[in-house]
């Protein structure tokens, strides 16, 4: 430290010059720096089930669709239909759409002189003596009813697919348009994973111009409160404007998007960023008032407390570092470019802010005014209390950890991206009535490869439809199964005794020819041309978590049932596939990367501190503030999810640095010749300050969020705020009630051991 702190009080001039050249080229990079929500990128490109997926989407086409409802009271009128041809007509026309399925579109199997003919559903828009026949018809047919409309009558769907060589959110963005335009009775609602992605991009875009600003004017509040003077809130807020360039920069580099798990991103390197600045300049600000010239309290403050912010910067890194090790790529990259910017403001705090500080005048404390106030008086209140209730305080912390404990317990894990937003908002009403009327808006593909063309395939297919319909955690499944029931029924004059899957395999050949000559693309939907690959096809009803990992349970039930016995191979994929995956994968990162930060967390600590006692406090108090972070979680019900799970990490980085800065202080304090009293008193009056100063920053950061339009955004700022107050009570009281009550052990011990020894020798004489 002391060879940095002369280099860079030495050389100032030519330490701005650089970093801000550097910036000015990082800067360029950060204006290309894009967004992803795509469920996909959260893989790895080599992941299995990303590539099943893939393989799916080539076979059948896209299994992303736009599903556009219409709220009406009566569905079957006129008007109402014809207001579904117009909008299915217009909504066809658009770019990048592939496909559109609506009442009017879709057509049905009829038989005819020449064997069977495709025609459609509702052959022209009936009148109203018509009617009711057409309703009764649409309504009874398990592959339209609960499907394309309702079962009341009082909604219908049309199904946008998205052709797979396009941008669904691009194409998203023209659906809405065109339903901006449309003029119509019915009341209107879109939804769909690319709908998803496109309503998040945007929000998220929206809240990081409204929040950001809005966190940079309240830490620079609470700067300037805690350091009276302006330098306080400029040099910090250099720090992390330096720190959030070269990350944004880096990424634009590299070509890697923000998403919604790394939006918060910015925010955390904002508040977090200025904690190091912070406690350079309080001890700047006490070599100042020892009597040292500008330049030579720039060096002091280098050399006093660089090896603090080292370590706590090294451990702020190692928290956010252990996402590397998800199997998320996204929480991956949070990791590294997280612990980039980390780095980044750690290297301008022992640089480029003691180059300011180096060649600017600072002004004396007026130590009258500041004993006076009401942080010192709080802060040495603090230390009394720490030494003389320390069996307190670590029974109250006991009984923290134990509700904690039991809090985590009621813990649940939610991956659905639609639980982004409230309730009330427009994405998630859609969502909401496409699940109640028409079963969902996503689906699960399952996909049998074999010889689709043999009854038995086909049988075990519809009987696999059928417990699953019958389970209640899907709508009504549609395969090519489905397709042969009606072909076969519509070649026996519509007897409803054939409407089921032929016995015969030759027979089902030559009802799959016949449908061939009339469209070829009809059936591929349903089954590849080679008739090789066939497809099920069902929306999920629960997309939570918990809902997924029971549908898929009974997926695999049910292919060890029907499919096992006939040497079938079979893929279940979908985005809701994915989503499930996903729960697991935020489960097991979370337990790999905890352990990974507290391992290193702990090496870190004692290498530099060379305190076994230290690195256990520490380790201890971290663990502590996770506890806490689950047990909340767990008794205020808010899931675990792919924001909310970056929490971990940040107690982890950031509570550390609270721990070590006391702790270091404590030490310091001890070398000098001072008891575990007064060295603890004194670490606390002193160091006490700075991270009182940090945490309030970071709080104030991070509880801006609770304004976001996002609720997982909003818990994710509560919980840090939350965390970040315990760490920072657990570091002033905690850690020292720990040191005392230690200290306080071995002084009993000692003293037993010299009375056993005194005993000893009077029994000798």
């Amino acid at each position: 430290m002391k060879r940095l702190g002369k280099f860079v009080t030495n050389h100032p001039v030519f330490i701005i010059v650089l970093i801000f050249a550097i910036t000015a080229f990082f800067g360029y990079y950060a204006t290309r720096v894009e967004m992803t929500t795509d469920i996909k990128d959260f893989f790895p490109d080599t992941d299995e089930r990303v590539q099943q997926y893939n393989e799916v989407e080539e076979m059948f086409g896209s299994a992303e669709y736009i599903m556009v409802s219409m709220e009406s009271n009566d569905i079957f009128t006129v008007s109402m239909l014809e207001e579904i041809d117009n909008l299915s007509t217009n909504l066809s026309e658009i770019k990048g759409v592939k496909d559109v399925r609506s009442l009017t579109t879709v057509d049905q199997i009829v038989g005819s002189e020449f064997g069977l003919e495709l025609t459609p559903l509702i052959p022209g828009i009936p009148d109203e003596e018509e009617m009711d026949e057409v309703k009764e018809k649409v309504l009874s047919d398990e592959m339209y009813a609960g499907t394309l409309v309702s079962y009341d009558g009082e909604a219908a769907l049309i199904v946008i697919e998205v052709d797979p060589n396009s941008s669904s959110v691009e194409v998203a963005e023209r659906v809405e348009n065109v339903l901006d335009s449309h003029k119509g009775s019915a009341r209107l609602l879109m939804t769909g994973t690319p709908v998803l992605n496109r309503v998040l991009a945007e929000s998220m875009k929206a809240d990081l111009k409204v929040l950001l600003p809005v966190v940079l004017i309240v830490i620079g509040l609470i700067l300037f409160y805690f350091f009276k003077r302006i330098r306080g809130v400029v040099l910090p807020f250099i720090t992390v404007l330096v720190s959030l360039i070269w990350t944004l920069g880096l990424m634009g580099l590299l070509n890697k998007p923000i998403s919604p798990l790394n939006a918060v991103m910015p925010i955390i390197l904002i508040s977090l960023g200025n904690a190091y600045c912070i406690y350079l300049l309080n001890r700047q600000r006490e070599e100042v008032d020892k009597g040292h010239k500008k330049r030579k309290a720039a060096y002091r403050s280098v050399v006093s407390v660089g090896l603090a912010i080292l370590m706590a910067g090294g451990t702020t890194m190692a928290g956010f570092s252990s996402n590397i090790l998800s199997d998320i790529t996204l929480m991956k990259d949070f990791g590294i470019f997280t612990s980039f910017g980390v780095g980044v403001a750690l290297l301008i705090s022992l640089t480029l802010i003691p180059a300011f500080l180096s060649i600017t005048r600072t002004k004396k404390t007026n130590k009258e005014r500041e004993n006076r106030g009401i942080m010192t008086k709080g802060i040495n209140l603090l230390s009394k209390v720490a030494v003389r209730n320390s069996r307190l305080i670590l029974t109250i912390t006991l009984v923290i950890v134990l509700l904690a404990g039991f809090g985590m317990t009621r813990l649940e894990i939610d991956s659905n991206f639609f639980n982004f937003f409230d309730d009330d908002s427009e994405p998630k009403m859609a969502y909401n009535f496409v699940k109640e009327k028409f079963s969902g808006s996503e689906s699960v593909e399952i996909v049998v490869s074999g010889n689709i063309k043999d009854a038995e395939t086909l049988k075990a297919m519809k009987s696999f439809q059928e417990e699953l319909y019958e389970s209640g955690l899907v709508g009504q499944p549609t395969s090519l199964a489905n397709i042969m029931e009606k072909t076969n029924k519509a070649m026996h004059e519509s007897n409803e005794e054939y409407h089921v899957v032929p016995d015969n395999s030759d027979l089902i050949a030559q009802y799959l020819l016949l449908i061939e000559m009339n469209d070829l693309n009809y059936l591929e939907k349903f089954t590849t041309m080679d008739y090789a690959n066939g497809r099920i096809q069902a929306l999920v009803k629960d997309t939570s978590s918990e809902g997924t990992q029971e549908l898929m349970k009974k997926i695999d039930e049910l292919e060890e049932k029907y499919f096992a016995p006939l040497d079938l191979k079979v893929t279940t994929t979908g985005i809701i596939v994915l989503i499930d995956a996903l729960a697991d994968m935020i489960i097991n990162g979370q337990i790999k990367g905890i352990a990974f930060a507290l391992i290193t967390v702990f090496l870190i600590v004692f290498a530099l501190l060379r305190s076994f006692q230290g690195s256990i406090f520490s380790v201890i108090l971290i663990s502590l503030v996770i506890l806490i972070n689950f047990g909340v979680m767990g008794w205020t019900g808010i899931p675990l999810d792919i924001v909310t799970v970056l929490i971990s990490s940040i107690g982890i980085g950031v509570g550390i640095d609270y721990s070590i800065h006391i702790f270091s202080r404590y030490l310091e304090e001890v070398k000098s010749g001072k008891n575990v009293d007064k060295a603890i008193i004194e670490a606390i009056s002193t160091t006490g300050r700075s991270i009182i100063n940090n945490a309030g920053a970071i709080i104030g950061g991070f509880f801006i969020l609770v304004f976001s339009s996002f609720p997982p955004f909003r818990y994710f700022g509560l919980l840090v705020s939350l965390i970040m107050l315990a760490a920072a009570l657990g570091a002033l009281l905690f850690i020292p009630a720990a040191i005392k009550f230690m200290s306080d052990k071995s002084l009993k011990t000692q003293a037993k051991s010299k009375t056993q020894e005194s005993s000893e020798k009077e029994a000798a004489r």
